[in-house]
């Protein structure tokens, strides 16, 4: 067995990160690309640097038996047990897996079994969980955590919390999402996010197979659904969505787009699954539907796994957990604005046909494949109030683009190659990536104009990058970038007159103002020209801008004289174009062009 490039630069940067101080880590990869393999190999590659017991911990029991399986495999010389309901593990076992609800109680008896100060690894699994309270109650035990009093001004205490006990003890998270759905920070429990290995990524190296999105409107409106934690509230949700109707459209548009293939499809409840279920069978679709307490769970699973179901409609049992490769449609009939939710659901159907090594070195060599793609059908209801998940937004893109069965890889990069050759279009107005082209040449490509964000709270002249992030240029190629990070919150990095700095801040409008803040006290002589609106901008523009734009935009017609004469005439000579290119105009120009190319960070 042998691990791919990016499970060892994962496990690499573990041991990097840990050796630096740093022992409280995310480690953040998609679905499928074999988290398990990677924690699996922690035994190995710690054993000298940190002996002593390891645990992982996750909260189903599919999760469970599946780590307990894959460290056996790859440490056939180690004790591995499990620690859950009526499994008892030997406390004297080298790695221990656990369901964190036997574990993590509160006062559970379990915990007096074992030697907690024999432990200095610990892993958890889907590691956005770990703020819950049950992961906190192991994380103390593990004496990862430890109880800190608050006092009162009278020096009472108030109450306690958890805080980091700086114990030299390595806690390794794994996720395909760091963010918890209800807001709560991951940074409460790590420190620092050590290897990301993004959907896309492992989608251009052939780890795992693109998805082809489709988008099918209904005319439900979600405009009175209410919210809790961030996502639209499940009772009302499901009297929102389970309608006749809908599901109709939703059995219609699996037999239009994605017939034979094996389909899981997301609900909202028990009710809304048994629903859809019947409305795929009354077309003569062979579906049923799965809950978590479902007596038939176990059989149901497998007769979709042999085929003997087409279409499985789940409510709260797939999400997590659930591996099955077989799967080739996703069906999203619930509604949600959890990029979190979103991205477990969609991850699937992404996982590669078993025994196809890498896909790209599969279709190369002519392999013969059932499984190449995964489509991925949105259900999309109307709403004026909110944002919805789908698959362009796993992409970066804007959630409303209907990529009309193309692959979304494929169309994010057309789209990024698109928007650096026109830096100034705002490609998120876009909403049939088949009319790309179309739309490219129908908007006036020289009329620049800044995103509403920045003109409602900056004074700058600030351009979107091509990372979806945004940059303000000043002279010797030097700049100030913001960009949003894996913590939901954005990093402000900048070079100044030859000085690095460095900040974090928690909204983008807080950044912005601290960014500003910064150039106005360190770059006081250069806000003339950092400025949008100034007296200056509107005289002509000057030989070397129009030399540094002809470049810049090389082989394009210009609607203005970029020529290298000189003409006082309205109109040129040379090349017949108007003569009335402003310095703002062509310091805006060039600005958005140089913003929009692919540059690391300060």
């Amino acid at each position: 067995m042998a691990l791919r490039k990016y499970q060892s630069e994962t496990l690499d940067a573990v041991v990097k990160a840990f050796d630096a101080g740093t022992t409280r880590q995310l480690a953040t990869l998609a679905t499928g690309t074999g988290k398990t393999v990677i924690f699996s190999n922690l035994p190995s590659v710690l054993d000298k640097k940190l002996p002593g017991q390891m645990w992982v911990i996750a909260h189903r029991e599919e999760l469970i038996d599946q780590a307990v399986a894959k460290i056996r495999e790859w440490n056939p010389s180690l004790l591995v047990d499990k620690e859950m309901a009526e499994h008892y593990a030997n406390p004297m076992a080298d790695v221990i897996v656990s369901s964190v609800a036997s574990i993590g109680r509160k006062g559970t008896k379990r915990a007096d079994r074992f030697d907690w100060s024999e432990v200095t690894k610990v892993v958890i699994d889907e590691a956005h969980h770990s703020t819950a309270s049950t992961y906190q109650n192991f994380l103390e035990l593990a004496g990862i955590l430890v109880k800190k009093p608050i006092l009162d001004l009278e020096g009472k205490v108030l109450k306690e919390e958890l805080v980091p006990s700086g114990a030299r003890k390595l806690l390794l998270g794994v996720t395909a999402t760091p963010a918890r759905g209800d807001g709560k920070a991951l940074k409460s429990v790590y420190e620092k996010i050590v290897y990301t290995y993004a959907m896309r990524a492992a989608i251009e190296d052939g780890w795992l197979v693109d998805l082809r999105g489709f988008r099918v409107n209904t005319k439900t409106s979600l405009d009175e659904v209410k919210m809790t934690a961030g996502d639209f509230q499940v009772d009302q949700l499901s009297d929102t969505v389970n309608s006749p109707e809908r599901n109709a459209i939703i059995a219609k548009a699996w037999h239009d787009n994605a017939q034979g293939r094996q389909t899981v499809v997301f609900t909202v409840d028990i009710k809304h699954a048994v629903d859809l279920a019947a409305s795929f069978r009354e077309c003569g679709i062979k579906a049923n539907a799965v809950w978590g307490n479902d007596p038939d769970r176990a059989l149901k699973l497998k007769q979709h796994k042999a085929k003997e179901i087409n279409v499985l409609c789940n409510c709260g049992v797939l999400t997590e957990g659930y591996d099955d490769w077989r799967i080739g449609c996703i069906i999203l009939a619930r509604p949600t604005k959890s990029s979190t939710l979103y991205t477990q659901m969609v991850g699937r159907g992404t996982r590669l046909q078993d025994g196809t090594g890498n896909l790209l070195e599969a279709l190369t060599k002519g392999i013969a494949l059932e499984k190449k793609d995964c489509i991925v059908i949105d259900i999309c209801d109307s709403t004026s109030r909110h944002s919805l998940q789908t698959v362009p937004t796993l992409l970066g893109l804007d959630s409303e683009l209907d990529l009309k069965g193309e692959l979304a890889v494929k169309s994010a990069a057309a789209i990024e190659r698109a928007q650096e050759e026109n830096p100034h279009i705002d490609m998120r107005k876009l909403r049939d990536i088949t009319q790309l082209k179309a739309y490219v040449e129908s908007v006036n490509l020289f009329d620049v104009s800044y995103p509403p964000e920045i003109e409602n709270n900056s004074k700058l002249a600030w351009n979107p990058t091509a990372d979806g992030g945004f940059a303000l240029l000043l002279p010797n190629k030097e700049r100030v970038q913001i960009k949003q990070n894996m913590m939901d919150e954005w990093d402000i990095t900048a070079v100044i007159r030859g000085q690095k700095f460095r900040g974090v801040r928690p909204t983008f409008e807080e950044a912005l103002k601290a960014a500003d803040a910064l150039v106005e006290k360190y770059a006081q002589n250069e806000m003339k020209i950092l400025r949008r609106v100034e007296a200056w901008h509107e005289h002509k523009a000057t030989q070397p801008q129009k030399g540094l734009l002809r470049k810049l935009y090389k082989g394009r017609t210009f609607p203005f004289c970029v020529c290298k004469i000189e003409s006082n005439q309205p109109q040129c000579p040379t090349c017949k174009a108007k003569t009335d290119l402003s310095k703002g105009h062509a310091g805006r120009l060039i600005s958005a062009a140089i913003a929009s190319k692919p540059q690391a960070t300060a």
